[in-house]
């Protein structure tokens, strides 16, 4: 499987868009017309060879409302999957007890939303790009993205690399997710899944506190660079780690 998005969920989408084009220079290339369905809008950004989401809820019954409700504001809230064969992924998923929170099924697309409870905490999707035979191709469709997501590309930001969840069991979070995307962890680092494409890491939290996608790993270009525009932006706190959307943003070279 690949790291292929992930999403974060504010009432503040336009901040949180333009903290991110101030300090990465990431630019958006889509804002779905059908994900009002949903009670949202967003706005897709590409990331290299991934993608960001920013979900803003619209309609006081939108899920991702309650989700930042709960967390008390801004916060990481879907991670996005990309697979060779999504029905075989959602056959085996849902044969070890996982429920399915939602179904997407067109001709060139297939998605299955798992339930977080299920899913170790975070709402999580795999899915397949039909159109794209090879789903580890950097560059190939993604529907999520639109169809010019490659155009809004910048030389900033040259990969989506990880994404980290933080958990009060993080062993015990890094078996389940194992299990479910059927991924041994690394032998040097038991709390890191290494996938064909990206990482998923687990990170210990306080004991009590909730599961949630802690931390995004961008490959950049020029880490300095990116730290002096994080730091003109006022987006870097007293720990010195970037955080933009009420996620930390963690930066490779």
């Amino acid at each position: 499987m690949r790291l292929r998005q992930v999403a974060l969920a504010s009432r503040q989408l336009d901040e949180v868009a333009a903290a991110l084009a101030a300090v990465f220079g990431l630019k958006v290339a889509y804002n779905d017309p059908h994900i009002h369905h949903y009670g949202l809008r967003n706005a897709v950004l590409s990331a290299g060879t991934g993608s960001l989401e920013i979900v803003e809820p619209v309609r006081a019954d939108a899920s991702a409302g309650r989700f930042i409700d709960r967390r008390g504001g801004d916060a990481g809230y879907m991670v996005i999957l990309q697979a060779a064969d999504a029905e075989a992924e959602r056959a085996r998923v849902t044969g070890l007890g996982v429920r399915v929170v939602d179904d997407l099924d067109s001709r060139d697309y297939r998605a299955s939303h798992f339930h977080p409870a299920d899913f170790g905490g975070v709402l999580t999707s795999i899915d397949q790009q039909r159109s794209a035979p090879d789903y580890l191709e950097p560059y190939g469709d993604w529907m999520p993205a639109g169809p010019d997501w490659r155009d809004a590309r910048t030389a900033d930001v040259l990969d989506l690399a990880a994404v980290t969840i933080l958990s009060a069991d993080a062993p015990a979070l890094a078996a389940r997710w194992a299990t479910l995307l059927g991924t041994p962890p690394s032998a040097a680092d038991p709390l890191v899944l290494p996938l064909k494409h990206g990482e998923i890491r687990c990170e210990p939290a306080a004991a009590g506190a909730p599961t949630l996608v802690a931390a995004i790993t961008l490959k950049v270009a020029d880490p300095a660079e990116i730290r002096r525009r994080a730091l003109a932006a006022g987006v870097v706190g007293s720990d010195g780690a970037i955080r933009i959307g009420g996620v930390r943003f963690d930066i490779s070279g």
